[in-house]
């Protein structure tokens, strides 16, 4: 049998729709347009463009890291590490390696998620297993970072950085030294506790202020991608994906919503309400990037309108 294609109408802010379904399309493109024009360095789609210039990547690693590095292979854009089964794959923003086979995997994260550690732990053990192969011995394993550039402090203790590497809890000078280090950047500190030039850095991405040569060569970048009309097309597309990912939210978010009603029915509505809600979270997991996000989408719902924050994020935790 013929599997009929649903159509998905995708609606796009600024948009005017006719009772058929069909949008302005002049309209969609000038929202579009107008969301690309206001992309910085601080949006995923801008920063791994821009990253994609090797010599921008390699200069922003030496500012964060405080290093020099003689040289970076091709940054890969997005790079996919998929598993087999049913585990969780990646698409990690920016992964390069320098020439002593140190890997650095730089993620932009703009929204506010508070998965970020558990999150940074699973991407350093599938780069692990994308770096070391069948029958390999474990000291090949290459030292690596994974390094989140947030738009906030997620550990409120007002630093502009966050390193972790592992350490013995009962001696705190002795490191394990299995090569493997975290970073968490923000902007949002008054604490003096980076280099000037990583201080520029950070207010640059906060503000859009260019204040020395680094900053300004990054600046020249954004604006020469967002005058980039083939940019413009795949943001397009980006743009629409992410809205028929909202389509498919909507979906989801009825399909957990009944699914609750469903077990409502055999174990009372207050046991069919907390299922529903935990069904739902688990849904839009699947599809939205935080936890912040999905909480919105949790509270728009009226069912749902007056869960409170901590029992989301116990769904949100739980989830598969």
């Amino acid at each position: 049998m013929t599997q009929k294609k649903r159509k998905t109408i995708v609606k796009i802010p600024g948009a005017s729709y006719n009772k058929d379904g069909q949008g302005n399309e002049k309209s969609k493109d000038q929202a579009v347009l107008k969301a690309f024009r206001e992309l910085t360095l601080a949006d995923r789609f801008i920063f791994y463009k821009v990253m994609q210039d090797r010599e921008l990547c390699k200069r922003l690693l030496e500012i964060i890291l405080d290093v020099e590095i003689e040289r970076i292979e091709y940054p890969e854009g997005e790079k996919t590490i998929e598993v087999k089964d049913d585990a969780k794959g990646i698409r990690l923003d920016i992964y390069v390696r320098d020439e002593k086979r140190t890997v650095y995997n730089v993620e932009m994260q703009a929204v506010h998620a508070a998965d970020l550690p558990q999150r940074s732990r699973y991407y350093q053990n599938l780069i692990d297993a994308d770096l070391l192969g069948r029958g390999e011995d474990y000291r090949r394993l290459n030292r690596s970072f994974v390094i989140f550039i947030c738009m906030e402090d997620i550990f409120h203790r007002g630093r502009h950085i966050y390193t972790f590497e592992n350490r013995c809890r009962e001696d705190t000078e002795l490191a394990l030294g299995d090569g493997a280090v975290k970073i968490f950047l923000n902007p949002y500190s008054e604490m003096d506790d980076v280099t000037p030039e990583l201080q520029r850095f950070l207010k640059y991405l906060a503000e859009g202020v260019a204040t020395d040569e680094y900053t300004r060569k990054l600046d020249a970048a954004v604006e020469t991608a967002k005058r980039n009309p083939r940019l413009m097309v795949e943001y397009m597309s980006y743009y629409a994906d992410q809205a028929d990912h909202r389509a498919q939210l909507e979906e989801s978010r009825a399909a957990g919503h009944a699914e609750g009603h469903a077990e409502g029915l055999e174990e009372g509505i207050e046991k069919g309400i907390e299922k529903g809600l935990a069904a739902l979270v688990r849904s839009l997991r699947q599809f939205l990037p935080d936890f912040e996000a999905v909480y919105a989408a949790v509270i728009k719902n009226e069912e749902y309108a007056d869960c409170s924050r901590e029992e989301i994020i116990k769904y949100y935790e739980n989830a598969v």
